[in-house]
């Protein structure tokens, strides 16, 4: 058994810090990238975080550059964008680019041949919650509209308190007074919080008496006039706790600054294509119900200084198909050397088209420039695909070139290659939606400055709900419902046998696609476990907000904040016969899923049907892979996996039989005793009998003496003797 812990302890060890890390450590990951066995040779996973763990960059695009060619990809619900099939040993680096148009990159590094790799990347410096610093923690403090948005925990700060600060970009600089600032709180029963307050002398507005459990995340917002214009601000959500306070900047251009006004919004919702001034579109993202009403709501403060708000419709529209965005492209382009290629040429192809379709695409414009700014590239001449989505090009430069690509109006570029010792092949392929989302339109001329607004509807018995916000002048909001499953449940595991236990451990992770936190009950989230498991343990770093729950699995005490949460743990499952059942109950189901297991001599695995597994081979040893699992809630995965190893006959039956031995020894000893006990007490009653009858005679005896004279002497020694001889032995 010692073994065994020893092996889960390694197990967790070797886990990789993107997903549950310490958070000193999460720091000095960035951007840099750690092995993650958990992932099949040849994938990268991309992180996308804003400044912390917390607060994951969602749907923004990730360029993964490969030998200096770009891949795209968009992040998940948890700020993830993965790369799978990379070329083993190529160079990569990971690039995302902000709503500033400023771009951020991870280390170079090449891709490992013995397991994934993940890196984590973050579009703000890096804040780590939960103690260890500030901004200020090892450099010097940011320029407010680098901190702007994102809430920060404040140890000198009550539990339960959020002090918003406003200002121009310039802490030195007069602060805002007597400004409105709203926090709006969504729980986890659906319900909606609004408080209102003013800055002070100071240009803070402090909250306070706020939520501690985790059940309601909070949003700040506010709007300041600089220059003819108003900049809106907003941050991402906050979730409280029961050690600090929480700190926030919201920060505005400065009050000079003829720059265009600041729209913080797009932190959270991307603005493309918004509505004109005076509009909020609503677009339905997921799975919606064809016939779909969506409602606007605005709410005003309670002026009794309750956090319940005042409601008000602003409209109820049912969405409508809008019309296809070909522009709305998810692209990317490899380039790969190919020998049978003269030097300074290229063939391109262009494929894809709408979701479901790979053709060639007619009527993509393409041509080479310098990578280099002055450095000759032929005569950039631009070249349109024709039917067969075909083009050769040419250049006369001995320096890296980029291709400039234009596909339905929208323009990109590919990474720089070099065709100057030989050319190669360019494959394009672009990707865009086949119809239309489902979109409604509101007017919100008539929402006052001092109300804050969000999109609600109801599918299938269950509330979706948008970000809130405050409409600005002069510009319109397109805001999203994400129409998926509010909690999904995922895992990540690795095992072995040890012994006579199946050695597992891994990631679990909890996937929360609602602004509002989720609570599983009164006493937690109980996260399943295969049935008979033993000696779960949860990783030292997650124990604050994991146990384990007896004979279930683990438990979650805090509620699920928006975006999730994940941990680690491990547990064993007995070898019986050579075989391990394994059971495990799935009442939110599994999505994308993995599991991996190190094969030995003759192992055999009988899958689900839903389920399929493979055979890798890596510098660690030879794994069955199951790297897809995806089954719908409230059923179950059950398999086996048999022809394991198993302990010799004798070292099973030799402690069983011991035991029995052992067992037949202590009855018969009791037995033994019983009977001994009773044989002793048959003989006093016999020996008190007998003293009983020579006492009677004695007596008679002396009555003898006393009345006729008869001595009897003899006799009554004799009976004395007996007598003596009786007590003697029950002594």
């Amino acid at each position: 058994m010692r073994r065994l812990l020893f092996a889960v302890v390694i197990g967790l060890a070797a886990v990789s810090i993107d997903t549950a890390p310490a958070r000193a450590q999460v720091a000095g990951a960035i951007g840099k990238p750690l092995a993650s066995p958990d992932l099949p040779a040849g994938t990268i996973s991309v992180r996308v975080v804003a400044g912390s763990v917390s607060v994951p960059v969602v749907n923004t695009e990730v360029t993964l550059v490969v030998n200096g060619t770009p891949r795209l990809a968009r992040t998940d619900s948890a700020g993830r964008a993965q790369f799978k099939d990379l070329p083993i040993g190529a160079t990569v680096q990971a690039k995302v680019t902000d709503e500033d148009k400023k771009e951020t990159v991870s280390d170079e590094f090449p891709v490992p041949s013995d397991n994934g790799a993940r890196v984590m990347i973050s579009t703000k410096p890096f804040v780590p919650m939960g103690g260890g610093g500030g901004p200020m923690a090892g450099g010097a403090m940011p320029e407010p509209r680098q901190m702007s948005g994102e809430p920060r925990p404040e140890q000198s700060d009550a539990p339960g308190t959020y002090t918003v600060r406003l200002t121009y970009d310039d802490f030195k600089d007069a602060p805002p007074i007597g400004v409105d600032v709203a926090l709006v709180g969504y729980t986890a029963t659906d319900d909606v919080e609004l408080r209102v307050a003013k800055t002070d002398k100071d240009g803070r507005a402090t909250f306070q008496n706020l939520d501690r459990t985790g059940a309601a995340s909070y949003f700040a917002m506010a709007q300041l006039p600089r220059g003819g214009a108003v900049d809106r601000m907003i941050s991402t959500p906050a979730v409280l706790d029961t050690r600090s306070g929480v700190r926030l900047v919201l920060s505005a251009q400065k009050r000079a600054s003829t720059d265009p006004p600041v729209d913080d919004i797009v932190r959270i919702e991307k603005q493309e294509h918004a509505p004109e001034a005076g509009k909020v579109r609503v677009t339905l993202e997921g799975a919606p119900e064809s016939i779909a009403d969506v409602h606007l709501v605005a709410i005003h403060a309670n002026p009794t200084g309750d956090a319940t708000p005042t409601r008000r419709d602003v409209g109820r529209v049912q969405a409508k198909r809008s019309t296809p965005d070909p522009t709305d492209i998810q692209a990317q382009s490899q380039f790969q050397p190919k020998p049978d290629v003269p030097a300074h040429e290229v063939h391109v192809q262009f494929h894809g088209g709408p979701v479901g379709v790979n053709e060639p695409i007619v009527g993509a414009s393409i041509k080479l420039v310098p990578a280099k700014p002055g450095a000759p590239a032929g005569d950039g001449a631009e070249v349109k695909t024709p039917t067969d989505g075909y083009v050769e090009l040419k250049t006369a430069s001995n320096e890296p070139v980029i291709a400039d690509i234009t596909i339905n109006g929208k323009k990109m570029q590919s990474q720089p290659f070099d065709l100057s010792k030989g050319g190669g092949y360019l494959d394009v392929e672009a990707r865009w939606d086949a119809e239309g989302k489902l979109a409604a339109d509101f007017d919100v001329a008539d929402v006052k400055p001092d109300e804050v607004v969000f999109a609600e509807t109801r599918m299938r018995n269950v509330l979706y709900r948008s970000i809130p916000f405050q409409p600005a002048a002069g510009r319109g909001t397109r805001v999203t419902l994400y129409i998926y499953p509010r909690i999904m449940f995922s895992f990540s595991l690795t095992s072995h046998i040890d012994d006579a236990f199946l050695a597992v451990s891994g990631r679990f992770d909890i996937s929360n696609n609602s602004w509002a936190p989720y609570v599983g009950g009164t006493d937690g989230l109980v996260i399943p476990l295969p049935k008979h498991f033993k000696g779960a343990i949860v990783g030292e770093q997650d124990q604050g907000d994991v146990a384990v729950a007896q004979g279930e699995g683990y438990r979650i005490g805090r509620p699920i904040p928006p975006g999730g949460k994940q941990f680690h743990g491990a547990f064993s499952l007995p070898v019986e016969d050579g075989t391990v059942e394994w059971a495990l109950d799935l009442p939110m189901g599994a999505f994308q899923s993995g599991m991996e297991i190190l094969q030995t001599p003759g192992m055999s695995v009988h899958l689900p049907p839903s389920v399929k597994g493979q055979t890798m081979t890596v510098p660690q040893g030879t794994f069955f892979v199951l790297p897809s699992i995806s089954i719908l809630p409230k059923q179950s995965m059950v398999m086996s996996i048999s022809n394991l190893p198993s302990a010799p006959a004798w070292r099973t039956w030799a402690p069983r039989l011991a035991g029995i031995v052992t067992i037949l020894v202590m009855l018969l000893g009791l037995a033994f005793a019983l009977h001994r006990t009773q044989a002793v007490r048959a003989t006093d009653v016999q020996r008190g009998e007998k003293r009983a009858k020579l006492l009677e005679e004695l007596v008679e005896l002396e009555k003898a003496k006393d009345t006729n004279g008869k001595d009897g002497a003899k006799r009554r020694a004799q009976i004395t003797t007996e007598l003596e001889a009786l007590w003697d032995d029950a002594s």
